[in-house]
């Protein structure tokens, strides 16, 4: 929980920066188009991003909230918690890597996808492969 407070302050002093509230930056008496780019520009993609990353805390934060309420309260059996548990983490995923690591579906982030697969695949295979063997030891131990 003081993780997640930490974040929100986090966002908050990042909030406060780009509303200009905090210290500005050195422009060494250029003007922003002869440095190479807009402050509206700027100020523009640097908001868009803090919202992705409010919007992606919040969800991130209402996924853990619900699936610690179904554990805490156990308003279904057993089997159905896990499952549903299990389905929020692969969306808590899927929103971490949409608005934290801002993969999407579009062709310029083919790489990273890649990368993301195989890991997953290596991840699967390590898991698995562990698996494999506990329940092979553990019947040969019954």
């Amino acid at each position: 929980m003081l993780a997640k407070a930490l974040g929100a302050a986090a966002l908050l002093g990042a909030s406060n920066l780009i509303r200009g509230r905090g210290r500005r930056a050195k422009n060494d008496g250029q003007s922003p188009i002869a440095q190479g780019h807009s402050s509206d520009d700027d100020t523009h993609s640097k908001r868009a991003d803090l919202t992705t990353y409010a919007l992606g805390y919040i969800l991130a934060f209402v996924l853990t909230c619900i699936a610690f309420a179904l554990v805490h309260w156990r308003w279904a059996t057993a089997q159905t918690t896990f499952e549903i548990v299990l389905g929020l983490a692969l969306v808590q995923a899927l929103v971490h890597f949409r608005c934290f690591l801002h993969i999407d579906l579009t062709r310029s982030s083919r790489d990273d996808r890649q990368l993301i697969l195989f890991s997953t695949l290596i991840i699967l295979l390590m898991v698995g492969g562990t698996l494999v063997v506990l329940f092979n030891l553990r019947n040969r131990m019954m």
